[in-house]
């Protein structure tokens, strides 16, 4: 592994709670003029160890304690159990909550559009090609389409398709600066394709109909230059760096053309084994409940490292080789930087599911 270095300023820094078998995301901000980061939170399974977290992120690099926005990727229990304690809590209150549409009829999603009304806090209805801008940071909503939210406009709908999958990049200059210059021709071919190295998707439980989806919509493109029409170039908005991988591993969660799409270095699974064990006369049985096995053969095949938050199944690259060795190691949260328009790097820390771990320096 490369020496660590030091987390700057501009750096992104995506968070990945180790919190069991549930999502727990932290978005860390580049640092705004007044020199304060903010932050973003993507599904809350854990709110305890969130706000312990947060505390000591703030106590080491100075910011904004209230939320930018909360994302509810979809309204299962895994995602959304903590949220509530975060929308009613005065210090990290978010300005606005973010989800699919797709409607639960649950408790626990019940108290949470009651505590969005109680705080008055500003709910939004995210779709695909949505686009929120938080300085250097282009956050694309890539999932649920339109097409998708109308077959599923009832209860009863298969969740996991409706959830909300983010794509994130980080650029060298501020986000609509550079949007206004590209609309006068002056962009960079070559530099939207080499884009997916600061680029992070979170792709909360999203199955095959979901990715189906995306596929149509961003497809791979021809583009050409104002100036040299003659030259074309493919350009993959699914290209990355790294992916949170969709539902936990499951064998449910993307085929392995989306990850040849993507072609991401690492994969980050939120994920805790569990097993049942059902003893006959001579004989045990034992079964993971979403097993591995097809997310990473899949990521594997595309030359990606794996993490685990359970440490279950760790795949990295042997040093010198360029091949993958798949360990077992202890389970951590896992830490992302990406720096501006740079090429993302990454730490797994050591906390178990009920402990908070420090917020490392360097990476």
């Amino acid at each position: 592994m490369p020496a660590a270095k030091p987390i700057d300023p501009d750096d992104l820094v995506i968070h990945v709670l180790n919190v069991g078998f549930g999502d727990n995301i932290l978005l860390e901000f580049p640092v705004d003029d007044s020199g304060k980061r903010s932050y973003g939170l993507v599904d809350c399974y854990n709110s305890k160890k969130t706000k312990g977290y947060l505390e000591k992120l703030i106590q080491k690099r100075p910011g904004r304690s209230h939320l930018r926005f909360v994302c509810a990727t979809h309204p299962h229990l895994d995602h959304i159990k903590g949220i509530r304690s975060i929308l009613t809590d005065a210090t990290y209150c978010p300005e606005e909550f973010w989800e699919s549409g797709f409607r639960h009829n649950s408790v626990t999603y019940q108290k949470i559009l009651e505590a969005l009304s109680e705080n008055k806090i500003r709910m939004v209805r995210v779709s695909s090609g949505m686009e929120q801008y938080f300085g250097k940071v282009r956050i694309t909503v890539l999932s649920p389409s339109v097409a998708l939210r109308n077959r599923y406009a009832t209860y009863g709908v298969d969740m996991n398709n409706a959830s909300v999958v983010l794509r994130l990049e980080h650029h060298s200059e501020d986000v609509l600066l550079m949007a206004a210059r590209e609309y006068k021709g002056n962009t960079s071919l070559e530099a939207e394709r080499k884009a997916g190295q600061s680029v992070v998707i979170l792709a909360g439980d999203a199955e095959f109909d979901s990715w189906a989806q995306i596929s149509q919509e961003y497809p791979k493109r021809e583009r050409t230059s104002k100036h040299d029409p003659l030259v074309k170039r493919m350009v993959n908005y699914l290209s990355c760096a790294v992916v949170k991988v969709a539902h936990h591993g499951s064998m449910h969660s993307a085929p392995l053309d989306i990850y040849e799409k993507m072609k991401p270095e690492l994969g980050v699974v939120s994920s805790k084994q569990r097993r049942s064990k059902r003893e006959g006369d001579r004989q045990t049985l034992e079964r993971g409940l979403f097993p591995h096995q097809t997310s990473t053969i899949a990521l594997e095949e595309c030359d990606a490292e794996i993490l685990t938050t359970d440490g279950s199944h760790d795949s990295q690259k042997k040093t010198g080789t360029g091949a993958n060795q798949t360990t077992t190691e202890k389970p951590g949260s896992v830490v992302v930087v990406v720096p501006p328009g740079g090429k993302a790097r990454w730490k797994k820390l050591k906390d178990k599911v009920k402990t908070i771990p420090d917020p490392p320096t360097k990476v």
